[in-house]
């Protein structure tokens, strides 16, 4: 509250100076006060200025984001086509298969998570979420290409399981409708063929004259193909098959002449 002074009082000219005085600084401290308002506006504008540029950068990111979900979902339903047609090798490929198209799903399911998320975050704190999500992302993009890599496996060893299978099964139609086995057992049920069949997982040191035996249940159509011979000269069979002594017993007499004519045409 100012000061009433009296008439005496503003005669004295030492009074008027230390009044003048005490204006002045009145005078300063409210220039400097409308200095610094005049500062915090400015400070206001630039940070509204800032976070304006920072929702339009978020806005080109959420449509970005928009763009991504879809590609997503498109590598999804192209992945588990693949699967469908492809992944049918075995009950362990099929899980680790499944297992990838899980995490597949749930990362998806997590990045929309995300996204409806970052609509309701501060600006700081989506800036934030914006470089998390695009690490994910270049995660998810390795985890895609080693898939694909899995399916490119996947599908060459399933095209030549294929071969292989149509392979047997034109030799098996051959055993079953032809007349050339050597050998048949008095009531007929068994026969033997001599088969030059290598399988995938055999190593053989001449393929062009190697030779086996192939058994066939003419009753079942189950046939097996020999593995060798034990200490009897019988012959042994890959698989379950049960084959009678006699049966095994001649295939082991071929295979031993088999071995005779290859040792006779080395020399």
């Amino acid at each position: 509250m100012a000061q009433v002074l009296s008439l005496k009082e503003l005669r004295t000219s030492s009074v008027l100076k230390v009044e003048i005085s005490k204006l002045e600084e009145d005078k300063t401290q409210l220039l400097e006060q409308l200095e610094r308002q005049k500062e915090a506006e400015q400070n206001l504008r630039d940070e509204l200025v800032e976070q304006k540029k920072d929702f339009e950068h978020l806005e080109k990111q959420f449509d970005h984001f928009a763009g991504m979900e879809a590609e997503f979902e498109a590598l999804q339903q192209r992945v588990q086509m693949e699967r469908l047609e492809q992944l049918i090798d075995g009950d362990k490929k099929d899980s680790q298969a499944k297992a990838l198209l899980q995490k597949l799903r749930s990362d998806l399911k997590e990045a929309q998570d995300e996204l409806r998320e970052l609509k309701l975050l501060d600006p700081l704190r989506l800036k934030r979420q914006v470089v998390d999500l695009k690490k994910k992302t270049q995660q998810q993009s390795t985890d895609n290409q080693s898939l694909n890599t899995a399916l490119v496996t996947v599908r060459k060893e399933l095209k030549e399981a294929n071969t292989e299978k149509d392979t047997l099964q034109q030799q098996l139609k051959a055993s079953q409708n032809g007349t050339d086995f050597f050998w048949q057992s008095v009531d007929s049920v068994w026969v033997l063929y001599e088969s030059s069949v290598v399988l995938k997982d055999e190593t053989v040191e001449n393929p062009d004259k190697f030779k086996r035996i192939r058994v066939l249940n003419t009753l079942t159509g189950m046939s097996a193909l020999s593995k060798g011979k034990d200490d009897k000269d019988q012959a042994e069979w890959l698989g379950t098959l049960e084959v009678p002594a006699d049966v095994s017993a001649e295939a082991g007499k071929r295979m031993l002449a088999i071995t005779a004519e290859l040792e006779d045409s080395a020399d």
